[in-house]
């Protein structure tokens, strides 16, 4: 029995420093002293905590085989209305729990539950079955379920001030959950708790903390800190890698966490906006494909990006690509050489150029080839089709036409109608106040009020 004792105190002094695998060995050597001694009970006791480090490490099957044998042992020993037959109970819910098997981990958690509860034992094992059956409910996404647990085992280890890890186990379980009911200041509060009270009662390489580590990985993913995050779940993977080892359930979860992040930094690096992209095109490959065969009108071609679409405005983002983001560029030419030639639409390296008319694009935009002139002209554009038509930008205008009216309009309408449009705005507000403030307010139509002042 003194053998045992050792051996125990030896392996849980390597549970507290988070070395799972290390352990195995040696309780494998206790439990076969104490088959040796045919002492029952703390056979159960080690089969338990050998079924939980199986479970940690990833051998779920041989970790159920053996909870089920404690289970088994437990009933001959007619030991079933006991605490250590509902925490059997727990472990065989946790170990089904991570081998997917939800109807039996379900059934197990349950069955815990109801044997707490006639024993009327609400402690710590009582809060560590509701924190796991939490984890099952987070796994499934009935986030009120794992909610409320939570927040029933936070209750009793507040109470229980020597179990600080496992209360800090609960604040770490619960930051996924609030965020998910967008509770997201109690989200943050119980992440950084979870942080405050491991970082002062383990050590760092403890598993416990790499569960923390992952969630500060996700908050500051979330918060679009993706450099930090992914260094957070990197030193998460090692401690995992020396303590769980790399077969755990534990490692899978944070190796595809840190593959998702590293593809979307690589994505967002590579992304360049759609004018870059249509500048690039032009300098890489329009500028070659027409000197090779239009040669001719060269010196009278204007190149850019002008017109609709956010990517002119250098609004777009990856949401912006999901229709008509296709890579283009504008070939603008005076309409006496753009009817030479016959295709308007060329593909290039999968990209389109599109050749344009100038004093068409002007006309389509500002009802005037050479664009407005006069005050007169500049009344009858209105404001929307003056920014589509000087947005974007011009890579090369080697004739200058182009530009010419490009830079005139750019300067705005002129000056003295500017005044003329702030007074027909001023004069349409004053308008809107004195005949529609009222009457809103007659009809109870308050926001219409707000509006019409």
């Amino acid at each position: 029995m003194n053998n045992i004792k050792i051996l125990q105190e030896q392996y849980k002094t390597l549970l507290k420093q988070g070395k799972e695998k290390d352990i195995l060995p040696i309780i494998e050597k206790c439990i076969k002293l104490s088959v040796n001694e045919n002492n029952i009970v703390k056979l159960i006791e080690l089969l338990n905590d050998y079924g939980g480090a199986l479970r940690n490490t990833g051998n779920y099957k041989k970790s159920i085989s053996t909870l089920l044998l404690a289970k088994e042992l437990i009933e001959k020993e007619n030991l079933k209305n006991t605490e250590a037959y509902a925490n059997t109970l727990a472990n065989l819910g946790n170990a089904y729990r991570l081998k997917e098997d939800y109807k039996k981990s379900i059934e197990y958690f349950s069955l815990a539950n109801i044997i707490f509860e006639q024993i009327h034992s609400y402690g710590y094992s009582y809060a560590a079955n509701l924190n796991n059956l939490s984890l099952l409910f987070i796994t499934l996404k009935f986030w009120d379920k794992a909610y409320d647990l939570l927040k029933k085992a936070e209750t009793i280890l507040l109470g229980l001030p020597e179990y600080k890890i496992q209360l800090a186990t609960t604040y770490n379980n619960l930051y996924e959950v609030a965020l998910n009911l967008e509770k997201f200041d109690e989200s943050k509060y119980c992440l950084f708790k979870a942080e405050e009270i491991l970082s002062l009662n383990i050590n760092a390489n403890n598993p416990l903390y790499a569960s923390v580590l992952n969630n500060l990985g996700d908050y500051y993913f979330r918060k679009k800190d993706y450099q930090n995050s992914l260094k957070l779940y990197k030193l998460s993977k090692n401690f995992i890698t020396n303590t769980y080892g790399i077969d755990s359930e534990a490692y899978k979860i944070v190796l595809k966490n840190i593959k998702k992040i590293e593809s979307f930094i690589e994505d967002s690096s590579k992304r360049i906006s759609g004018l870059d992209r249509s500048e690039n095109f032009f300098n890489n490959y329009v500028s070659d494909y027409v000197l090779k065969h239009h040669k001719d009108l060269w010196n009278i071609s204007c190149f850019g990006l002008v017109g609709e679409g956010s990517e002119c405005y250098g609004y777009d983002d990856y949401i912006s690509e999901d229709h008509n983001f296709e890579t283009k560029c504008y070939w603008f030419l005076p309409k006496s050489a753009y009817n030479v030639i016959k295709n308007k639409k060329i593909e290039i390296n999968s990209n389109l150029l599109f050749i344009k008319s100038i004093e068409s694009f002007y006309k389509y935009y500002t009802l005037f080839e050479e664009g407005p002139v006069t005050i007169s002209e500049y009344r009858k554009v209105p404001q929307d089709l003056l920014s589509l038509a000087t947005n974007g930008k011009i890579f090369l205008d080697n004739l200058g036409y182009f530009t010419k009216i490009r830079n005139r309009l750019l300067n705005y309408y002129p000056q003295d109608l500017v005044y003329k449009k702030i007074a027909y705005c001023c004069n349409k507000a004053a308008q809107a106040g004195q005949y529609n403030y009222e009457r809103c307010l007659k009809r109870n139509n308050y926001f219409g009020a707000q509006i019409s002042l």
